[in-house]
């Protein structure tokens, strides 16, 4: 998650934890009284962006991918629509503010499932707007269940401080990280990536040598100061990577803006991984303690005294 707010905004965010058919997706009026949004008008859409339905900005990645944005949001959300065959997979599903299925619903018939990449509010929002849900098979996600039926624990969620409730829902498919997540004719390899926090996971293709990261890697502000956060996983998930993906990958994440502030989806690099693996390497040398280290242009790393030892 990033942050491009006012402090005391943010300070609100990251420490209150206690807490007719036309066909066309349909176009909902909402007033901007949400202090979490900044005005349409004041977005910068990259060349070849669309709006859609006044709040969602669409890219298409390829003939059967999607990004899809809400660059309106205080943490500029990207979620990633993947398509093949009668079979669609949508990796997280937003904030919640406004409702993304009726925009995914418009760009696929095929039949669509959700899979938050963590449990953070703002990955889940809407999720019981679909049928069907793919959660990994983690133990961590095993232990909030009963049965297929999970209910997200509030420091899990950390919806509080935008008034958010954390939702319950049933569980269609536990992923196992051993085998490929077959999608229509594309497989996907489901990669366990803690670090931002405990539950967090990243999908692998390698047929497009493409990793949706989501929360592990992103432009903008690191969150490794919130809740669970390990910069020891950090580490280790980040020499795992570097070891097991090529250095041609394309990384996609789920939050960010161009360092001009162009409302663009955001994207890094094999280099990246590897500064920020360096960083890691030289901040864990240090005494714990609470702040933020940059790794290069694009990133900056925001930790707490505890994430050096969670």
């Amino acid at each position: 998650m990033v942050n491009h707010w006012p402090s005391t905004l943010l300070g609100l965010f990251c420490f209150s934890f206690k807490s007719v058919d036309t066909g066309r997706p349909q176009v909902f009026d909402y007033p901007m009284t949400n202090p979490f949004e900044r005005p349409i008008a004041e977005l910068n859409l990259a060349q070849g962006l669309t709006l859609e339905n006044d709040w969602f900005a669409l890219k298409q990645l390829d003939q059967s991918t999607w990004a899809i944005g809400e660059p309106a949001y205080h943490q500029m959300n990207w979620s990633y629509l993947l398509v093949s065959n009668d079979e669609a997979l949508l990796f997280d599903t937003g904030s919640g503010y406004r409702p993304i299925a009726p925009l995914v619903r418009h760009l696929t018939d095929a039949h669509i499932s959700a899979f938050p990449s963590h449990m953070h509010h703002d990955h889940l929002g809407n999720i019981s707007s679909f049928e069907r849900i793919i959660v990994a098979d983690l133990p961590i996600l095993r232990g909030i269940a009963k049965g297929n039926q999970i209910t997200v624990p509030d420091d899990m969620f950390l919806g509080a401080s935008e008034g958010q409730t954390a939702p319950g829902f049933s569980v269609s498919h536990w992923a196992s990280l051993a085998q490929s997540l077959t999608l229509g004719e594309r497989s996907l390899h489901i990669l366990h990536t803690p670090g931002h926090s405990p539950d967090s996971v990243s999908i692998w293709e390698p047929a497009n040598a493409t990793l949706f990261a989501a929360d592990f890697i992103y432009r903008g502000e690191l969150y490794a100061q919130t809740p669970y956060a390990s910069l020891p996983d950090y580490l280790a998930t980040t020499k795992h990577l570097l070891e097991i993906l090529p250095k041609n990958l394309r990384i996609v994440c789920a939050h960010g803006q161009t360092e001009a502030g162009t409302d663009d989806m955001p994207e890094l690099a094999y280099s990246d991984l590897t500064d920020l693996h360096v960083t890691l390497e030289r901040l864990l040398t240090e005494a714990p303690h609470t702040g933020e280290t940059r790794v290069n242009d694009h990133m900056l790393l925001m930790h707490s005294s505890e994430s050096f030892s969670a």
